[in-house]
């Protein structure tokens, strides 16, 4: 899950910064950092240490930290609950650490960040319409064209892909491409979700786009025998998945292009 803008943020923000509370804010911060790193690799245990810090005043790092590690336990409509409540708390200060004696708000930077976290657990649990609901709050108060509402953008797309409305994912690609000119990893999804919308001529663009950056990539060698299968083309398709098994014989890519070439060996059968 993302959590820049939000660790940064309750980082600064642990405690006052006067001399006397120097060592207890570093303490926290340590704390609430090793808790994140914790619910990525042990979740269970992260959990553990985010409730303990709860019962002793933690606030939004502790609840933060106990969603992430929802999260990596697979629990994703929790995670998500849990973030969402977490963002209307801060919008608003309760539970967020104090400093100078007054109890810190959240930006609308940050408010966006974690509304996204909160899209992204929606879709995780592939519950759509709450992971849009999210993503459009988070929007909504992110800075337009700014990299933050461009990766907003991006992760409205995969809901709208995962929703199968690929025009509509395409052209939230489109405009991140137009925004953030240096995400070129993102051109095999523009061309995966042109494929879909079964606009091949475009789809083949941003391939060879990708394939021109990234030539050893046994993903792009999976989207060209994925569009060349959908045009009819089913021995460069076999060609191309063929490739990706010499590429990476053991990863996921490979995993997919077994299985397609599974299939058209049966379709040829029959």
């Amino acid at each position: 899950m993302k959590q820049s803008v939000i660790t940064s943020f309750i980082c600064a923000a642990i405690l006052s910064v006067t001399s006397s509370a120097v060592y207890a804010q570093e303490a926290e911060e340590k704390r609430y950092d090793r808790c994140l790193e914790m619910a990525e690799r042990t979740p269970d245990k992260a959990i553990n240490m985010a409730l303990v810090w709860q019962g002793e005043g933690g606030g939004v790092p502790a609840r933060h930290c106990e969603a992430v590690g929802l999260f990596g336990l697979g629990e994703f409509a929790e995670a998500g609950i849990r973030l969402e409540r977490i963002a209307e708390d801060m919008r608003i200060g309760k539970d967020m650490p104090i400093r100078r004696g007054q109890r810190i708000t959240a930006t609308a930077e940050m408010l966006a960040d974690m509304y996204g976290q909160a899209a992204n657990a929606w879709l995780f649990a592939d519950e759509t319409v709450n992971a849009e609901a999210a993503i459009n709050t988070a929007l909504s108060l992110a800075t337009e064209n700014s990299l933050q509402y461009a990766n907003l953008l991006l992760d409205k797309a995969q809901i709208f892909a995962a929703d199968g409305s690929f025009s509509e994912a395409l052209g939230l690609i489109e405009q991140v491409i137009v925004i953030d000119g240096e995400r070129k990893d993102i051109l095999i999804f523009a061309a995966s979700s042109a494929r879909a919308s079964d606009n091949y001529i475009k789809a083949q663009q941003y391939l060879d786009e990708y394939q021109k950056l990234f030539p050893e990539a046994s993903i792009g060698y999976l989207e060209r025998g994925n569009l060349e299968d959908a045009m009819g083309q089913f021995e460069l398709a076999r060609k191309s998945w063929l490739k990706v098994i010499e590429l990476d014989p053991e990863g996921i890519d490979a995993e997919a292009a077994r299985a397609n070439l599974e299939r058209l060996d049966l379709q040829i059968k029959d």
